[in-house]
């Protein structure tokens, strides 16, 4: 291992460790836009191989998302999120199959717009938290 990847390895654990549940969050989301994106740009370059890792990758982080939903504290939100991401994997199977990048970019364009919604969500919980410290 590099001494690059070493310290990337190291400064990635320690965002996440140092993280609250709600910037995990927003992390995961962040990853899932990341993999949503290079899987985009593999099916316009012919990277199949590529394409199916970026997915791959991209639905894990789904399964991540879905299996961190709190069904007794979450009510309807967790249920409506529930199934906000069986809608994401099947469209990113359907993606995987069919290499359709403009179907990918409606994809990441809803991540994209929840991702920004978490985002103020966590900050706006970190400043209640900060305020109430």
């Amino acid at each position: 291992m590099t001494y690059a990847s070493s310290s990337s390895d190291r400064y990635r654990e320690a965002r996440i460790l140092g993280s609250s549940r709600e910037q995990l969050v927003v992390l995961l989301y962040e990853h899932l836009l990341v993999s949503l994106r290079r899987a985009g740009a593999q099916i316009r370059a012919r990277d199949l191989e590529g394409k199916a890792a970026s997915l791959t990758r991209a639905a894990d982080i789904v399964y991540e998302l879905l299996g961190a939903l709190d069904f007794d504290a979450g009510g309807e939100l967790a249920s409506r999120l529930a199934a906000l991401y069986g809608f994401f994997v099947t469209e990113i199977t359907e993606i995987g199959r069919t290499l359709d990048a403009d179907r990918l970019d409606r994809l990441a364009g809803i991540v994209a717009t929840l991702h920004e919604s978490w985002a103020q969500a966590a900050a706006l919980h970190a400043g209640a938290n900060a305020a109430t410290a």
